[in-house]
């Protein structure tokens, strides 16, 4: 018998780094209610070429709001293996890189349309001490005066990309490397999986942070925020403070807050996307690899949060492109929150508490707090966009934030490590067998 005969799906692909025990559990669930097959591009659509689309980006000086066309530049990275991305890619004063139009085709495959538009959100900063916290993408200009340019020093062992700005062109880092075994199967050739990676800069006081954006060969894609720099706030109560090498003070600790805009298009424009709420509930007595799979559609505007025990996580799926002759399953991404581990409560905002917000797509609603200097019109923060409004048939965006604590070593004296967050989204049942590979028909 035929392993796709056998099995539904095959499989031949090994998953990557999910030996966490949540995804131990989320992949043998899949396999158990049928719904397994987090992988790649077997399109039924039309291949849609990329188009860069003209940018409204605002800008505030003061009390003085500024209106900048910006016309993306399209780019194109292919794979050995023949798998590529396409995608637009331009600089908004406040929320630096934005991707447009991102597309995804794997070996032989045209491409589909994966994301309408992706870019950070905000970036809450604040130290322990303190009341509130700095909102660094709406007091800053993270996409233009602070925009650090990528040059040799940032870019060892990548190429640069130039990429139009609301005042001028600046430079990213690209780079690729080999990530680990994609394919490992008995008898078979292992094969390697590659990723492209864009880097970003930005300065803001004595912190860098870096906007990276992770695309790999097969299709996952992992956005990222790093924070570097030195350390330049102090205190003498040690409740808020530790202890760094050769500063009798005390180095402030600190909260960081990523938040990510994320408006999918998954298929195109051919038909709206579908988000549901996936979860593993245990039930008494029975072994824990064997919980059943509950799936409920998010059908208005709300928050959400993770949920360890019931091993939560969010799937984004077109509502009738199948990659299965059945139609009973539709391709999509899975966001994967097994990196969240941390939690803020802000005194005024609400939004930061939640891991993940869902609204209707607002083109004047770009920052997730303080998103002054848009439309007439347009809320402040997520806190007012966050409203109940029906999603059923509607472009929806999501919005998705990690929690950090900065907790300075004494190895952060004067410069500090990399404080890191990051998560994965994973193509979730985009074809019936790997593209990577030829079926095997018999094992």
């Amino acid at each position: 018998m035929s392993h796709a005969k056998q099995n539904g799906l095959k499989l031949p692909v090994q998953s990557n780094r999910l030996c966490s025990a949540t995804l131990k559990i989320f992949g043998s669930l899949l396999r158990l209610t049928g719904l397994f097959a987090l992988f790649y591009l077997l399109p039924t659509t039309t291949a849609l070429a990329v188009e860069c689309e003209a940018r409204q980006v605002y800008s505030v000086s003061g009390n003085q709001t500024q209106i900048t066309q910006v016309q993306p530049d399209s780019f194109t990275h292919e794979f050995e293996s023949g798998a590529r991305w396409e995608f637009c890619l331009s600089f908004d004063t406040h929320n630096g890189l934005v991707i447009n139009n991102l597309s995804y085709g794997a070996p032989n495959e045209p491409l589909l349309e994966v994301l309408r538009e992706a870019s950070l959100g905000q970036i809450l900063f604040k130290y322990d001490e303190d009341i509130e916290g700095s909102h660094v993408l709406s007091d800053n200009a993270i996409g233009t005066t602070d925009l650090l340019q990528a040059g040799p020093g940032f870019c060892d062992n990548g190429d640069l990309l130039s990429v139009p700005g609301p005042t001028t062109d600046s430079n990213i880092c690209r780079r690729q490397r080999e990530l680990n075994t994609m394919i490992q199967m008995r008898n078979v050739t292992p094969l390697p999986r590659h990723e492209m990676s864009l880097h970003s800069w930005s300065q803001v006081g004595t912190f860098i942070y870096q906007s990276i954006w992770r695309f790999s060969e097969d299709g996952e894609i992992t956005p990222a925020l790093h924070l570097q720099g030195r350390l330049s706030r102090f205190t003498a109560d040690r409740r808020y403070g530790t202890p760094v090498a050769g500063n009798e003070r005390l180095a402030s600790n600190a909260t960081v807050v990523a938040n990510w805009r994320l408006d999918f298009n998954i298929g195109g424009d051919t038909s709206p996307d579908v988000i549901e709420e996936i979860e593993f509930p245990g039930l008494a007595g029975v072994d824990a690899l064997r919980r059943p799979l509950v799936s409920r559609e998010v059908t208005n505007e709300s928050f959400r949060r993770v949920d360890r025990d019931l091993f939560r996580g969010w799937l984004i799926r077109d509502s009738q492109i199948s990659a299965i002759e059945n139609g009973t399953t539709r391709i999509g991404y899975y966001l994967d929150p097994q990196t969240s581990g941390y939690s803020y409560q802000s005194r005024r905002y609400n939004w930061p508490s939640f891991d993940v917000a869902v609204t209707r797509a607002n083109h004047c609603e770009r920052l997730a707090s303080f998103n002054t200097g848009r439309a007439d019109g347009c809320a402040i923060s997520l806190d007012f966009y966050t409203n109940g409004e029906v999603l059923s048939n509607q472009d929806s965006v999501v919005w998705f934030s990690l929690a950090r604590h900065l907790v300075p070593r004494s190895e952060d004296s004067p410069a500090i490590g990399s404080l890191a967050a990051e998560f994965k989204m994973i193509p979730f049942d985009w074809s019936r067998y790997t593209p990577f590979n030829p079926p095997i028909d018999e094992l």
